[in-house]
């Protein structure tokens, strides 16, 4: 009946939008009728070939070779770590869709390589833990150097405590390399949560799920719901279908570790459904729909977001050198801030939001381990229908109601103005800003097309998109090079090819028709 619904909302919603829609919907049904270019979404289709032609061609050799091997291992760098994860979240979660067991397997041998630049603790702080040593990003001005970079680690650990439990949770016979990659994973994980989980921390986010909009009074961050407890949320969710699988491959948790922990995650759990936000929109494109938004109105002081409410086409900075054209080019106001709208209702960004599509089927996967191994109750847990919620949220607010050219405001609620305008991140670099629908490829590279099966109309968007990216038509490179640049044909060969791979992955097994 669920099914039948949303299959009358998705005709009743093609059936009304505009002219230029109506010829994208047939643009996608002429390329899908052609026996020369018929594709499938299925698992074992066409386009899933392509993912595994891209995997053994150059993409498993850069996540090798150039993150790990020469960045990580070489250098120090533990931004490779993040970027690794960027580039193969997507792939992972379809594999886990397909059952694709040898590859999985792939990825745990290469996240096993990670594990040999750990170092350890020491009594104070016992534990073993990435330090970053050099690359681009870390250094003295920024005080990343010679630290442990908690954001770097933690999106990592999400990711391979995800393969981990696909491995672990999977109807096929472990060997003995999954046993250990898989205790191994269990024992790194539960060492970084052992370090990050303590009662002042604890007490910390008990402080800022009592916290309020009206408690932000200038630019800092300290009561922001961050990325790093949303993945901490995905990492205790895995390894709780792990622990509820043990008898299958033996990796077990220290002991006390789920007593002592079980605060933590209790803790973030109810700081996470103190920052998300159920609005109903009775006059969306959607029709009346309830949508959910995440840390509404905690970030309109940040420095981020100050020109969230300007959307013209004059940069607010501009990137300039010397006179005599010498020297770092530096950022040059053009629009004052106070020429902006200062936004008071914004929260997380569009490409940063990416992180609740990993998150949130993590909880999803795992939500009767996670209630057992932690002995949490069901009243400790985000409401079952949330995903969908998020997923109404970027069809009704962010989506720009296009079907024939698909873009996404820059901010998750909606506000599509310059983000970062002139942002400084210590490493001396440049950055003008992004401007309206400039992170838009998110939704891309983000796998926000996993949530089609909560919403058909997000498949059909992406299933819009492929087309665009393949279409030789010069009006359709011109707006993909625009918007998606990434992805374009002009990007370098390197670059397009890993992001049509994360691409291509969030739109398998997913429902599309």
């Amino acid at each position: 009946m669920i099914d039948l619904l949303r299959a009358i909302a998705l005709f009743l919603v093609l059936a009304t939008w505009n002219e230029a829609s109506s010829s994208a919907a047939a643009e996608v049904s002429k390329y899908d009728s052609q026996p020369s270019v018929s594709v499938s979404f299925t698992c074992g289709g066409r386009v899933e070939q392509q993912v595994w032609l891209d995997w053994g061609q150059s993409v498993r050799h850069y996540l090798q070779q150039d993150l790990l091997q020469q960045r990580l291992l070489d250098q120090g760098d533990v931004y490779a770590l993040y970027d690794f994860e960027i580039f193969a979240h997507n792939m992972v979660s379809m594999a886990r869709r397909c059952h694709r067991i040898d590859q999985l397997r792939e990825v745990a041998r290469l996240i096993s390589r990670a594990y040999a630049a750990l170092t350890p603790g020491n009594i104070i702080s016992p534990g073993r833990r990435w330090i970053c040593r050099g690359g681009r990003t870390c250094n003295y001005t920024n005080r990343l150097i010679n630290t442990e970079v908690m954001l770097d680690s933690v999106q990592f650990l999400g990711l391979a405590t995800s393969v981990a439990n696909a491995l672990a949770t999977s109807d096929q016979l472990l060997t003995q390399e999954d046993k250990y990659f898989i205790k191994e994973t269990v024992d790194v994980a539960s060492e970084h949560l052992l370090r990050w989980g303590g009662w002042r921390t604890v007490n910390g986010l008990k402080r800022l799920a009592d916290a309020r909009p009206q408690d932000v009074t200038n630019g800092s961050s300290t009561l922001f719901f961050m990325d790093k407890s949303l993945w901490m949320i995905a990492i205790y969710s895995e390894l709780s279908g792990i622990i509820q699988s043990q008898d299958r491959h033996g990796a077990a948790l220290p002991d006390r570790f789920t007593e002592s922990r079980q605060p933590h995650i209790r803790a973030l759990l109810r700081l996470f459904e103190s920052r998300v936000s159920i609005r109903h929109l009775e006059a969306s494109r959607m029709g009346p729909v309830d949508v959910a938004d995440i840390d509404r109105g905690y970030w309109r002081l940040h420095g981020d977001n100050k020109y969230a409410g300007y959307e013209g086409e004059e940069k607010p900075a501009v990137c300039v050198t010397d006179k005599d054209g010498g020297g770092t080019p530096k950022p040059e106001l053009r629009v004052p801030a106070s020429a902006a709208t200062r936004r008071q209702d914004i929260g997380w960004d569009f490409s940063h939001a990416r992180r609740l599509v990993a998150a949130m089927d993590a909880l999803e996967r795992n939500r009767r381990a996670l209630r057992r191994v932690f002995s949490l109750a069901e009243s400790d847990l985000p409401r079952k229908d949330l995903t969908l919620k998020f997923a109404n949220n970027l069809l009704a607010v962010i989506w720009n109601g296009d079907l024939a050219r698909p873009l996404f405001s820059n901010y998750w609620n909606g506000a599509n103005g310059w983000f970062r305008v002139a942002y400084d991140n210590g490493t001396g670099e440049c950055r003008e800003g992004y401007p309206p629908y400039g992170m838009t490829d998110s939704f891309a590279t983000g796998g926000y097309v996993a949530w089609a099966r909560y919403r058909p109309e997000i498949g059909y968007l992406g299933k819009t998109l492929y087309w665009l990216v393949r279409n030789e038509n010069g009006e359709a490179n011109g707006f993909v090079s625009k918007y998606y640049p990434s992805l374009s044909d002009a990007e370098d060969e390197r670059i397009r090819t890993l992001t049509r791979f994360a691409f291509y992955s969030s739109l398998i097994g997913v429902g599309i028709r």
